[in-house]
């Protein structure tokens, strides 16, 4: 019996003791984001202001617009709804095509491989503008080179008698530079106009990338920019 006894305290012993550091065990287990409060979220949102770009006000109502309305007195008629696109010195608004797509006297696309390539001169006379450009329609491509007067800036009144508020403020929208050259590129099938900036080297306009690295002339007033123009719409759309 004596043994008994000893037996049964031993063992009550060894469950005391068990439980005991298993309540240990089981308190040094949590993690410590359980022992410690934390910080409640404040729900806030930082909030960025962003300037709005400038508004331009034109007097040119749409119906006189060169590129909303008819063209009247320019050569865009022509070339409306095309896929090709137009060098345009937007104070006097004269233009010249860059012709990647042909097309026949009736505005029907020319989809046939054309023997070699052409190259075509642009001369708007003094004040103007000087382009040479060489366009390989088979593989959709076309490079030249575009010179003018680097005092010519871009004239905003003038411009402004050319376009009308909407066409202005699409065009200004996309320009970084405070004091543009009064040179840009023109889309004929959707009438969107960009300008060519000094720190603008390359970029993307519709269905073109347009490489336009530009540089002073050492000797006289004029600046010089090099084109190369590839027609490269999106391949894959939703």
């Amino acid at each position: 019996m004596k043994n008994r006894s000893f037996f049964a305290r031993s063992w009550h012993s060894c469950l005391t003791v068990s439980a005991f550091f298993f309540v240990l065990l089981a308190a040094g287990c949590q993690p410590e984001s359980h022992a410690e409060n934390q910080p409640e979220s404040t729900g806030q949102t930082e909030i960025i202001e962003t300037e709005n770009p400038p508004q331009y006000v034109s007097d040119t109502s749409p119906e006189d617009c060169i590129v909303c309305g008819e063209g009247k007195g320019t050569v865009l008629p022509l070339y409306r709804g095309q896929e090709n696109l137009g060098i345009v010195n937007l104070n006097s608004f004269d233009l010249a095509p860059v012709t990647i797509n042909r097309y026949d006297d009736f505005g029907k696309l020319i989809e046939e491989a054309e023997q070699g390539s052409s190259t075509h001169i642009t001369n708007t006379g003094e004040g103007g503008f000087f382009l040479s450009v060489t366009a390989d329609t088979n593989r959709g491509y076309a490079h030249g080179h575009l010179s003018f007067d680097k005092n010519k800036a871009l004239d905003m009144e003038k411009t402004a008698s050319h376009l009308c508020s909407d066409c202005l403020n699409q065009m200004m929208e996309h320009c970084w530079s405070d004091v543009p050259f009064c040179m840009g590129v023109i889309d004929f099938s959707t009438g969107e106009i960009r300008l060519f900036e000094e720190k603008i080297t390359a970029f993307t306009f519709g269905n073109y990338y347009i490489s336009c690295d530009s540089r002073d002339m050492d000797e006289g007033d004029l600046r010089e920019i090099d084109l190369l123009i590839f027609y490269c719409p999106e391949r894959y759309q939703d």
